[in-house]
């Protein structure tokens, strides 16, 4: 058995034993699946290994065996303008339905654990462009109804420097080396290295909704360049970059209409939605530095890389060639296209799909780069502790617990459930899923741009015009971004809470 097999067994293995009665593509199990069910001692005789080896189901984590907080009532209030309830709440009642009922199961687990009542507060009028009115309302309202908020990054990252959120550094019971806390994500948002208000683990499933992907349709790659898990290979060995991309798109556009123009009648390469957040997983997937810190910690903006020059001519090329439309995306979904841009949660679009599709990380600028990156849209939710909570040590235990079992419980059945049920029953894909999980990412000037005169989006100008000036352009931007920078830290000396 190869390594790769092994990885691949080790997953379908956790899966089950996260997830009793799990399948991907339906509520219940056929007969024939139960009676295949993979028992302890069956996974003892494959792997040799004993049922007590540590899996994902039985992580530990570090909160103390004793906590007890008394039956007390917590509560989470979260922007729900885009219907997230299912991933947070699950639903009102268990009904067979495997991932919200998952989410009841984990929500009652944490609160029987810890002796707490759990409840959530949904605001359905919470969005992307609401959320940070919404919050500041409750603050200076000095509103202590609830005890943690979740909300928008876009909304929320714009009340960074007003001193709302508790520092989560200096809170009980976190323990940010657990692996359901996606830890660079969260050091890349933090505005000192010794203040971290913005939260993010595995239990704001929406960071994985939001993440970038890019899809293709393996019929399409089937017929014109073979066997279609080639590309999985690709991505594992490393070498999935913008010019291999660049290449299967010239490749795969055919004028079908022989009308000499790109319509959405030929056979497209790339199909987008629109040269704008489709642009933006682009700008970071090569890992390029666009900002350091100083000898306090604090962020200094730095865009002149020669490597973004480079990256940008690259995917400048990829979006404005041959076989790249950007008007729309239909014709994915009817074997019109190879490549689609997409986030991780479109995959629900695409159920009534004739062929089988899968999903690829943002691919790398070149094969030298250490690591892909996978940036994640500024839709996804932040977890923040305000300081009008009572309950503030209390948050560290309850969001440190929710985090834990939505890692060894949910995460699981989401990846079962929303992935994989109409991908392909390979072993390759289970390692595609952890690499694209593993590499989920931001970056300071994306989540703040809004804030730094728009500079985190550079380049979706600069793919629309068609345009490779990318020195030019950061040019007549950094001196506003920088003084809007300052602006942020007198603001934020001004305000900050401990």
């Amino acid at each position: 058995m190869t390594e790769l097999q092994k990885r691949a067994l080790s997953l379908i293995l956790v899966l089950a034993l996260a997830a009793p009665g799990l399948t991907a593509c339906s509520e219940t199990q056929p007969e024939a699946q139960q009676q295949n069910a993979v028992s302890p001692a069956a996974e003892e005789a494959v792997t040799g290994t004993p049922e007590t080896e540590l899996t994902r189901e039985n992580t530990p984590d570090t909160l103390p065996d004793d906590l007890d907080f008394g039956g007390e009532t917590f509560t989470i209030y979260y922007s729900n303008g885009f219907n997230w309830s299912g991933q947070i709440e699950g639903g009102e009642e268990l009904t067979g339905d495997v991932v919200p009922d998952t989410v009841i199961q984990c929500n009652q687990s944490v609160a029987e654990r810890l002796n707490i009542d759990l409840e959530y507060y949904p605001e359905n009028s919470g969005d992307w462009s609401t959320i940070n009115t919404l919050v500041s309302n409750l603050i200076m309202a000095n509103d202590a109804t609830y005890d943690v908020f979740m909300g928008e990054q876009y909304g929320l990252t714009q009340t960074a420097v007003k001193g709302y959120y508790r520092n989560a550094l200096e809170l009980p019971y976190f323990d940010f080396d657990q692996p359901w806390w996606n830890v660079t994500f969260m050091e890349n948002l933090q505005l000192t290295d010794d203040y971290r208000m913005f939260l993010t683990g595995d239990f704001n499933l929406t960071t994985l909704c939001q993440l970038f992907v890019q899809y293709y349709n393996k019929a399409v790659y089937s017929n014109l360049f073979g066997n279609p898990d080639d590309l999985y290979q690709t991505v594992l060995e490393g070498n999935w970059t913008i010019d291999k991309m660049s290449e299967l798109i010239a490749s795969s556009y055919i004028d079908l209409d022989g009308n000499g123009k790109l319509t959405p009648e030929d056979q497209l390469g790339y199909v987008a939605y629109k040269t704008f957040s489709t642009v933006d997983p682009f700008m970071y997937c090569a890992d390029i530095p666009y900002t350091s810190r100083d000898d306090e910690g604090r962020i200094v903006i730095d865009m002149n890389q020669e490597r973004a020059v480079t990256l940008t001519e690259k995917v400048v090329h990829l979006f404005n060639q041959e076989g790249a439309y950007t008007e729309g995306t239909d014709s994915f979904m009817t074997g019109g296209a190879l490549f689609c841009a997409g986030l991780l949660r479109t995959a629900e679009n695409f159920r009534d799909m004739e062929d089988d599709f899968g999903f690829l990380p943002s691919p790398k600028l070149d094969e030298s780069q250490e690591h892909y990156r996978n940036l994640v849209g500024d839709c996804n939710l932040f977890t923040v502790v305000p300081v009008t909570s009572t309950r503030a040590e209390m948050a560290g235990a309850v969001l440190e617990a929710l985090n834990a079992q939505t890692y060894r419980t949910v995460l699981p059945a989401w990846y079962e459930v929303t992935l994989k049920c109409k991908y392909s029953r390979d072993l390759i894909s289970s390692d595609i899923i952890d690499l694209i999980h593993d590499s989920i990412y931001t970056d300071f000037l994306f989540a703040y741009s809004p804030m730094v005169s728009q500079m985190g989006q550079v380049m979706r100008d600069l793919v629309t015009n068609n345009n490779t000036n990318y020195m030019s352009n950061v040019a007549s931007k950094e001196k506003a971004a920088a003084k809007s920078l300052e602006r942020m830290y007198k603001e934020l000396d001004k305000n900050r809470n401990p």
